[in-house]
């Protein structure tokens, strides 16, 4: 079996599995809230319920990856 063939076959399983999985699976359904809960969550003051995404700021690189400065810094 040369290179082609067998890399074609590959993919070809791959994306035959994947198309087999996206078509035997189920959707799921949403469970409803009890009354009780619903209605507390609505009263729920908004301006404590909203979520802030901080932005991830990258650590310094370690000192031996930095560049080397030619001057000093004052």
């Amino acid at each position: 079996m040369d290179r082609r063939s067998f890399l074609t076959a590959l993919f070809g399983g791959i994306a035959v599995s994947a198309a087999a999985t996206v078509i035997g699976s189920d959707t799921a359904q949403a469970a409803a809230l009890p009354a009780e809960t619903a209605a507390a969550l609505d009263e729920a003051p908004a301006e404590f319920s909203q979520y802030y995404n901080r932005r991830y700021r990258r650590p310094p690189p370690p000192r031996h990856y930095r560049r080397h400065r030619r001057y000093r810094r004052w």
